[in-house]
């Protein structure tokens, strides 16, 4: 906690030595698209299903904190770097691919797989964020896991899953610590959520809930000690380098963060991340998570939860980092999803509108929406044996062929069938 306060000290000072101003937020309408139906203001009462609100989100801005050389000099001496490419030669965990007897059930069900017995269990950690791509010849799957227990505070870890050939018996996985450079030579845990990730180049994209978006680099990965030591310590230990007996660790480089002079209303959350690559510029997805029975979120009017905004961020095609101006990233555009409990993001790539997403949701014990900005949602419920409990992340391939997503497991099932643990994708088609 002590890191996350001296950093928006860190930001608010650089932002008024620079003369920089970041203005408040207020209600407006923001400027549609041509051809887009929906408009609004964020005065307006709210209603579940309807389509997406358009947000004025000008009042604000991402900081890049531009550790970027400063974090991979600290790792220098953990050891060599390694890539993706070492790490899918060193998968040490099998998760059975779903059967036609044990798959959930989901609209336009395509394939999946569960993870091992062990992690279908365990109660020690969570899935969250999902994200999908290639190394080299290799399909890969990037899903986020958050620690529960609080002493210590492990973080969260990635499983780096090669989803090449789903015909086979099982999926090929590894967990990798994620880590902070703190001083040279030495790191610590990242003690957030983890509830969304997207993979741009070499760069991999996690939801920081409070702050922004933590960025790291797969080009960085370090192998540390598997020691009996290393099982209950972090960092450096004596000569070992330890990550809770973890074999590999993922260091962060940057992220993107909110000046703490932007507050609410204009400060939001990031619950989750998705990826779109849809227009003329790729863009980093970003929303919050509004539960319909607790605290509302700012402009949810008269209905707690449904309130939630979704950003989209630019991204520099050439550096695969966010398009920054003196520094500062603005939202391409903004809505209000009108849906509550929504816990990932995908673009619908069977379309150039960039005005269209299926949004990932524990509303009604797990759905899918498919939402726009010209016409009310279309829902997949899990009640209705459309879509899976408990869905997280999510990804969409850019061939507009398949959707990929995780869940979370469902009252502590480790059934597939019935709200275990999986990874599956859809066919993007059947759900269009």
């Amino acid at each position: 906690m002590a890191f996350k306060k001296a950093r928006g000290l860190f930001i608010a000072t650089w932002l008024t030595g620079a003369g920089l101003t970041v203005a408040g937020c207020g209600p407006a309408l923001e400027q549609e698209e041509p051809g887009d139906e929906a408009t609004g203001s964020e005065q307006q009462a709210l209603t579940e299903g309807a389509p997406l609100t358009a947000h004025d989100a000008s009042c604000l801005k991402l900081q890049d904190q531009n550790t970027w050389s400063t974090y991979a000099s600290y790792m220098t001496g953990v050891g060599p770097a390694l890539g993706l490419p070492a790490i899918l030669a060193d998968l040490n965990r099998a998760g059975p691919v779903l059967t036609s007897t044990n798959h959930p059930a989901a609209v336009g069900y395509k394939g999946g797989f569960r993870w091992n017995d062990g992690d279908m269990s365990t109660t020690d950690w969570v899935p969250q964020g999902l994200t999908a791509g290639v190394s080299g010849s290799t399909n890969v799957a990037i899903v986020a896991w958050h620690y529960t227990l609080s002493s210590p505070d492990k973080g969260v870890r990635i499983s780096v899953a090669d989803i090449s050939d789903m015909s086979l018996s099982a999926v090929n996985y590894r967990h990798i610590l994620l880590v902070r450079p703190t001083s040279s030579g030495n790191f610590t845990t990242i003690p957030e959520h983890g509830g969304g990730l997207a993979w741009f180049g070499n760069y991999l994209y996690m939801a920081d809930t409070a702050d922004g978006a933590r960025v790291f680099d797969l080009t960085q990965i370090r192998e540390v000690s598997t020691s009996t030591t290393c099982e209950t310590a972090i960092g450096k230990v004596g000569t070992e380098w330890c990550a809770y007996g973890y074999k590999y660790v993922l260091p962060q480089v940057s992220a993107y963060v909110v000046p703490s002079t932007i507050t609410s209303p204009c400060r939001p959350k990031f619950s989750f991340l998705g990826k779109d690559t849809r227009g003329s510029t790729d863009v980093l997805l970003s929303g919050e998570y509004c539960n319909n029975t607790g605290t509302g979120c700012p402009y949810d009017g008269s209905t707690p939860g449904l309130g939630g905004r979704l950003y989209r961020w630019p991204v520099d095609s050439t550096t695969y980092r966010l398009k920054t101006v003196s520094g500062l990233v603005a939202p391409e555009r903004a809505w209000i999803m009108n849906e509550p409990n929504v816990q990932g993001v995908a673009p619908i790539m069977t379309t150039t509108a960039t005005t269209s997403y299926w949004l990932s949701s524990t509303r009604y014990s797990g759905a899918l929406f498919k939402v726009s900005t010209g016409a009310s949602r279309t829902a997949y419920l899990s009640g209705s044996g459309q879509w899976a409990r408990m869905p997280e992340g999510m990804h969409a391939t850019g061939s507009g062929t398949n959707l990929w997503t995780v869940t979370e497991g469902y009252s502590g099932s480790t059934s597939p069938a019935s709200g275990g643990r999986v990874v599956f994708f859809a066919d993007q088609a059947s759900l269009d």
